[in-house]
């Protein structure tokens, strides 16, 4: 008898067990979000491989979205326009390549006004190098705390930080004099060369900058070949270019510039490294685009709010060489970084 109240109560737990089983699974359906979701996505310049890792991402994801793709090929007039047809279809989601597209859909961290700016749908950035020196993110307490927006707004960075950089700058070469062409109309940019100015005099290197403003007071595309000159007739140890989107708009010319003066280049980004340029230590900008949209995944089934999602690099950063260019120069990595280094243009 009692083994038979023993079955009895087996089976009505393993009932109970199933019948529970059942109502979770339910639950966890109904909590499942079912889109479809809209995704806005606003690209400074159609091309760039963050946006297809972005896409890739999501659409590997299983949830069902439907994209609206605004490209303003650098017309920045654009963005006020843009920023009107966001507000009409009131998508879930924005996707924003690019620290201007980000800035002018965003607005600065302390300054975004409700009649110019988003403030009421997720933004998620890929290809802003520096979140804090651009005004979109205000900086941390401490370096322990993670980079949060507190708003709308997260993203991937994609450029190591300044201190890494040299460090790999002086892995490849000892560097006693270093010169940097920037674009100095761009605040996030000042704040990088005064951040590389204080790196290089504590390593006692000297710096030598350079920046190719025309008549107008912007960068210039016509005034590249001039600075760079300018540059090597200082005969720097190399040529750090930054991740300026100007510069990566003119990454050929740029860097076969420093190349027909003999000059060895540092490259922030890929593109740059994939034109003419030597070394750089970078992030796939492919990657970049995915850690965005596993952003973008947390935001729309994981229900969390951008804000509260941290701003993050990647966790590996490619020392890629340009062996054509090596070859051109003369000028061959140490065969520690050859150990390691992923070579293009064998």
């Amino acid at each position: 008898m009692v083994g038979g109240w023993q079955r009895c109560w087996g089976l009505l737990a393993l009932l109970l067990l199933l019948c529970g089983a059942g109502l979770s699974a339910q639950a966890q359906r109904r909590a499942e979000p079912t889109g479809p979701f809209k995704v806005f996505i606003v690209l400074h310049r159609a091309g760039a491989l963050a946006d297809v890792g972005f896409k890739d991402y999501l659409d590997a994801t299983g949830l069902r979205i439907e994209y609206t793709v605004r490209n303003i090929n650098n017309d920045l007039r654009l963005l006020p326009g843009i920023v009107e047809e966001v507000r009409q279809v009131k998508p879930d989601l924005i996707y924003a390549q690019s620290t201007i597209v980000t800035t002018a859909l965003a607005g600065p961290h302390d300054g975004a006004r409700p009649e110019l700016h988003i403030r009421d749908v997720p933004i998620v950035f890929a290809m802003v190098s520096e979140p804090v020196g651009s005004g979109l993110v205000a900086e941390p307490k401490s370096a322990e705390e993670p980079l949060v927006s507190g708003r709308n707004l997260t993203g991937a960075v994609h450029v190591v930080s300044l201190e890494v950089q040299l460090k790999a700058m002086q892995a490849f070469t000892p560097i006693r004099r270093l010169a940097v062409i920037t674009d100095l109309t761009e605040k996030a940019q000042r704040e990088r060369v005064e951040r590389l100015t204080q790196l290089a005099k504590a390593a006692g290197i000297e710096l030598v900058i350079g920046s190719p403003l025309g008549p107008d007071g912007r960068a210039s595309a016509e005034r590249i070949p001039q600075v760079v000159a300018d540059l090597a007739g200082q005969q720097p140890d190399m040529l750090y270019i930054p991740p300026v989107s100007f510069f990566a708009n003119h990454s050929d010319l740029l860097t076969g510039e420093a190349l027909k003066r003999g000059l060895p280049t540092f490259c922030a980004i890929e593109v740059q490294i994939r034109a003419k340029g030597l070394t750089g230590l970078v992030a796939p900008f492919y990657n970049v685009g995915q850690l965005a949209g596993f952003k973008a995944e947390q935001i729309l089934r994981g229900r969390r709010a951008a804000g509260a999602i941290p701003i993050e690099t990647l966790s590996r950063f490619s020392f890629v060489v340009n062996m054509a260019t090596a070859r051109a120069l003369g000028f061959y990595p140490p065969m520690n970084i050859l150990r390691y280094a992923q070579i293009i243009n064998e």
